[in-house]
C-alpha cells in the first residue's frame, strides 16, 4: 500500500501538509546543526517562477536554500538513487522533487522543469550535478546553462559558504558549523549579449575553492573530524599503496605502509607532529598524479571488489536487485561475475560512470545501467580509476 503512496498536491504542485511538516521537523535540525546564515536576504525570492542554483557539497544544500521560504516550498531534481527508498521518495514527490540520472541526458526532465514554470515554483538546480569532494568547483553541466539561458525566468545564484567543511562529502561526522547562505542578485539572461557571456557568468558566481570559506563559516567542533577519510585518501601518499590509510579513533591518521601520522582538525586540516597544516585537498592530487598499479598483473586487474551487491535500474528506472558478484575493473572492461552470468563491458561502452552516496558506482551502457555496491572501497577511487583508463592510461605493474 505505501510504496504507490503519494500525498495529494495543490495546483501548485505541491502538499501543503508536507510543507508544514517539513518546516516543522527538517528545518530546525538544519538550523540546530549548521547554524546557518542569510546574507544578501533581499535577493532571495519568495515565489516564482524562477531558478535557483547553488555550489552543492552538503546533504543539507536543498535545504540551506529552503531555509527562509516560509510561504512555498521550493521544487527541483534531484538524484534518481534517492527515489529508490520509499519514504524519501514519498516526501520528495509531494513537494515537487523530480528524480533524475546524474550526467544523463533525459528529455522528459526538460518536459517536467516546463511544468514547474507553469506553475510558477521555484526551482532548485545544483548544475555541478553532484557534491564536490574536495570543495573545489567543478565543470557545469551545459544543457543545465542552456536551460537556463532559453527559458526567459530570473536565475538566482546562491553561494553557499562553509557548506563543504561544514560536512566533507567523504566524512562519516557532521561538523557543529555556521554556514552563511549568500543570495546574490538575480541573472536575467536578456541582460547578455550571448549564451558564452551569460554562462561563463553563471560559472563565476559559484566558481569558488570552499575549502577557504570566510573566517566566520569554519566550522567549530566535531569529535571525529577523520572518520572517513580513507575513502579521499584512498592510496598512502608516501608508498602508494592501496588502502592503507586509516584512523583508529577519528582523530589520528596513519599509514600501514608508511611512516604517515597527522591530526585531523575539525576544518579538514592535517596537522603534522611540528604543528604544521597539511592540506587533504594537496594529498588527495598527490595520490592522483601516482600511476595506476595493477592488483593482478598476469589478468590486467586495477581493481576488484568481491562479493558486491548488483542492481539494474531498468527501463522504468526502477531499481532491480541481482545476485552479489565479483566484479573486476581490467585495463579493457568492467566485468561483473554472478556465477554463471557474466556482465562484460568494454571501457568504450561505459558512456556514464558516477558515484552514488559514497559507496556506490552506477554505469551505464547503451544497453544497460547497473549500480555496484563497493562496500569496503572507495568508490571515488573507482570512478577516478575508470575515467583515467578510458582516457587511454596504462596501468604499471608497481611503483
Amino acid at each position: 500500500m505505501i510504496k504507490g503512496f503519494r500525498f495529494k498536491k495543490n495546483e501548485r504542485g505541491y502538499s501543503e501538509k508536507t510543507f508544514v511538516f517539513m518546516r516543522n521537523t527538517i528545518i530546525p535540525t538544519t538550523k540546530y546543526i549548521f547554524n546557518p546564515r542569510i546574507t544578501n536576504q533581499h535577493n532571495m525570492p519568495q515565489t516564482g517562477p524562477c531558478f535557483l542554483y547553488g555550489n552543492h557539497s552538503n546533504y543539507f544544500d536543498p535545504f540551506f536554500l529552503n531555509l527562509g521560504l516560509t510561504e512555498e516550498p521550493t521544487a527541483g531534481v534531484m538524484t534518481r538513487d534517492q527515489f529508490h527508498k520509499t519514504l524519501p521518495r514519498i516526501f520528495m514527490d509531494s513537494i515537487g522533487i523530480v528524480p533524475t540520472s546524474k550526467y544523463v541526458p533525459e528529455p522528459g526532465i526538460i518536459r517536467s522543469v516546463i511544468r514547474m514554470i507553469e506553475q510558477r515554483r521555484m526551482i532548485v538546480i545544483f548544475p555541478e550535478g553532484g557534491r564536490r569532494w574536495d570543495g573545489r568547483p567543478k565543470p557545469l553541466i551545459e544543457t543545465t546553462l542552456k536551460l537556463f539561458w532559453k527559458m526567459g525566468i530570473p536565475v538566482h545564484p546562491v553561494q553557499l559558504h562553509g557548506s563543504h567543511l561544514g560536512w566533507p562529502r567523504w566524512a562519516d561526522k557532521y561538523r557543529k558549523s555556521s554556514i552563511e547562505i549568500r543570495f546574490m542578485d538575480p541573472i536575467h539572461a536578456s541582460d547578455f549579449e550571448d549564451y558564452e557571456t551569460f554562462a561563463a557568468y553563471c560559472r563565476e558566481m559559484i566558481g569558488f575553492d570552499e575549502y577557504y570559506p570566510p573566517e566566520d563559516a569554519y566550522p567549530k567542533s566535531c569529535k571525529k573530524p577523520a572518520a572517513g577519510v580513507q575513502r579521499f585518501l584512498y592510496r598512502c601518499p608516501d608508498s602508494g599503496v592501496t588502502g592503507s590509510v586509516f584512523t583508529p579513533d577519528g582523530v589520528n591518521v596513519y599509514s600501514r605502509t608508511s611512516t604517515m601520522k597527522y591530526k585531523m582538525n575539525v576544518a579538514s586540516r592535517l596537522v603534522d607532529r611540528s604543528g604544521k597544516e597539511i592540506s587533504v585537498n594537496d594529498l588527495h592530487d598527490k595520490i592522483n598524479q601516482m600511476p595506476m598499479v595493477l592488483e593482478r598483473p598476469e589478468e590486467d586487474v586495477v581493481l576488484e571488489s568481491p562479493g558486491s551487491q548488483i542492481y539494474m535500474v531498468n527501463k522504468e528506472h526502477q531499481r532491480v536487485k541481482l545476485e552479489r558478484a565479483h566484479v573486476e575493473l581490467k585495463t579493457d572492461r568492467l566485468l561483473i561475475s554472478m556465477g554463471s552470468e557474466v556482465f562484460d563491458l568494454p571501457m568504450d561502452d561505459l558512456r556514464y560512470i558516477s558515484v552514488e552516496q559514497n559507496h556506490k558506482i552506477t554505469v551505464t551502457t547503451p544497453e544497460t545501467t547497473l549500480q555496484l555496491v563497493l562496500e569496503g572501497k572507495s568508490a571515488l577511487m573507482w570512478n577516478i580509476y575508470i575515467n583515467r583508463l578510458k582516457e587511454g592510461e596504462i596501468p604499471v605493474k608497481s611503483l
